[in-house]
């Protein structure tokens, strides 16, 4: 059966319409998730990107308190500030790995005058990593949001504190572990010491050695001579 040319006409402009109309939808739909959430961007990278042999130092501010820690020729960690001594390696392998594993909740956008709103006028605190190439990350990390669960950092700013007038800030809405691994206390961070030896139970040392006892034949003769009396020889008889 032949088929009118019409017919072809009408067919080919259904497609086309029907093509339009799933093409506008999905314009539609993206539109109205921007709209929803205008500020909800990527959040498949990690929160930094960097490798954790590359790693040569870390600064943690959290208030007045600055800690310090260098890695050692041996890879170990060791505290430099505030005060020194090796440091708690799990301590600091749980902080690198929530910053270059955990993925941000969310990225919003912050105007520089929203500063006090995400809880950057007094950081929780703030993390700066050295790296091998004297290239460095440093997070920011505001307060929390308004579930309590999750906090608002930013990463790596052009500059800081926030000018009126200088471009929006993109701020990360982060997991609460990130601030758990910042603000572990200091006494977390040293690595425990070797366990002292045993005291005496008396405060005397086990193996003090012993005051010289008078000797026990000088004391026996001495007390002897004083209890016993000397025997007397008796005189010869006059007949003898």
């Amino acid at each position: 059966m032949k088929v009118q040319r019409s017919t072809l006409i009408l067919v080919s402009l259904a497609l086309l319409l029907g093509a339009a109309v799933i093409l506008s939808e999905s314009q539609w739909v993206k539109s109205l998730t921007s709209k929803t959430n205008p500020e909800a961007e990527d959040t498949q990278s990690p929160i930094l990107t960097f490798s954790e042999d590359e790693v040569r130092a870390i600064a943690l501010e959290r208030g007045e308190e600055t800690l310090s820690l260098e890695r050692q020729p041996d890879d170990t960690w060791r505290l430099t500030g505030p005060t020194q001594g090796p440091a708690e390696a799990g301590a600091v392998a749980f902080l690198l790995s929530r910053l270059n594993t955990d993925r941000p909740l969310q990225r919003v956008t912050m105007q520089p005058e929203e500063t006090p709103d995400f809880g950057f006028t007094q950081p929780t605190g703030t993390v700066t990593l050295t790296l091998g190439d004297d290239r460095r990350h440093t997070l920011i990390l505001g307060g929390p949001d308004f579930s309590g669960s999750a906090y608002y950092a930013v990463v790596d700013p052009p500059s800081w504190p926030p000018q009126a007038g200088t471009e929006p800030y993109q701020v990360l809405v982060v997991n609460a572990d990130v601030a758990t691994a910042i603000g572990r206390p200091l006494g977390e961070w040293q690595a425990p010491s070797d366990p002292a030896n045993p005291e005496d139970p008396l405060g005397e040392s086990s193996d003090r050695p012993e005051q010289p006892s008078p000797s026990g034949d000088g004391a026996d003769q001495s007390d002897n001579s004083e209890a016993v009396p000397a025997l007397e020889t008796p005189a010869p008889s006059q007949g003898e």
